[in-house]
């Protein structure tokens, strides 16, 4: 049988959620860096070090549906599959902020 060697120089993406209105009011922080290479895992990451999200903000793995998300300010995203990059800043913002 064929071994396979794991590759341990590799490292997650070390990103940073910044929080605006209400779930920087719930979380308690403006800002979290986080190691995460999707946005599922981002999304886990920021339920662990931010556990008053969870439930509010943040169900089931995803970002309720009246809150955002912005990867650089360039575009939302919702896909748990979405692949980080280091440095990448994602904006958690509520859905209604600038109306």
């Amino acid at each position: 049988m064929p071994r396979v060697a794991l590759d341990r120089t590799l490292k997650r993406a070390m990103i940073t959620v910044e929080l605006y209105g209400v779930p920087r009011l719930r979380a308690g922080v403006a800002q979290v860096s986080l190691e995460a290479d999707t946005l599922a895992g981002a999304l886990r990451g920021l339920g662990r070090v931010c556990p008053d999200l969870v439930g509010t903000v943040l169900v089931e793995g995803r970002v309720h549906p009246a809150y955002k998300l912005s990867r650089n300010g360039d575009a939302f995203i919702d896909d748990p599959d979405t692949i980080l990059r280091s440095g990448d800043a994602l904006l958690l913002l509520s859905a209604d902020v600038g109306g």
